[in-house]
């Protein structure tokens, strides 16, 4: 049952260097004023990846089950459903529960503390909350025969934490976020390159879009 994820193998340049890059471009690759800059510009762009799911951000959970519990927790920041997968003891795929938005879940199934059969599910908030939500609590019944699932799901591109770690993007994406770091520290230290850059990373987010949709024509039910 178990579903490749992307993960970066080799890992791709890290925060540090790409930072490092992009103070570079406006000639000043040590200056710290201008590498906090950088960074922010980074952020900037990453916050523009992830307004979009990409395929390569698809991601899963494997969750188990508990009697008269409705929420539970996910390991990463929810960005959009892809499916649920629900399992019985042999842990081969039965049906799928339905996700539905925060707002039609509230009001279509307002009682998800009563014990029944589970059906649909939604997300409240990942980045708040980190739980996914049944619309019913999940009786003993229920989960003799499907005592287990797996939430599979588009992710969020999650922020370095520090200047030596991998960003959370493949190779692919990295000119992107370069080009537009660069467009963004150009306006407030060389104007005069900043247009520049901006429409390499205008290029290179379409090439990455393109590249996504090709990918999409190959999906799997």
């Amino acid at each position: 049952m178990s579903e490749s994820t992307w993960s970066s193998t080799p890992g791709t340049e890290t925060f540090g260097a790409i930072q490092k890059s992009v103070a570079g471009y406006v000639l000043m690759p040590t200056d710290e004023e201008v590498l906090d800059c950088a960074a922010q510009g980074i952020r900037r762009a990453i916050d523009r990846l992830n307004t979009r799911p990409w395929n390569w951000l698809l991601t899963y959970d494997d969750i188990t089950f508990v009697v008269s519990q409705y929420d539970y927790v996910l390991t990463s920041w929810f960005k959009s459903a892809r499916n649920f997968e629900i399992w019985n003891t042999s842990e081969q795929s039965e049906f799928r529960l339905m996700y539905k938005p925060w707002g039609t879940f509230v009001k279509e199934h307002s009682d998800q503390g009563a014990q029944g059969d589970p059906e649909y599910y939604s997300v409240l908030n990942s980045n708040a909350t980190g739980m996914v939500t049944l619309n019913a609590a999940p009786s003993s019944s229920w989960i003799a025969a499907h005592p287990s699932g797996r939430l599979l799901y588009y992710r969020k591109i999650q922020y370095p934490s520090a200047t030596g770690t991998s960003l959370d993007v493949p190779s692919e994406a990295v000119a992107y976020l370069q080009a537009a770091a660069e467009g963004y520290t150009a306006d407030r230290y060389a104007v005069t390159k900043a247009q520049a850059a901006y429409q390499r990373s205008e290029r290179f987010h379409h090439e990455l879009v393109v590249d996504d949709a090709h990918g999409q024509q190959n999906d799997w039910e």
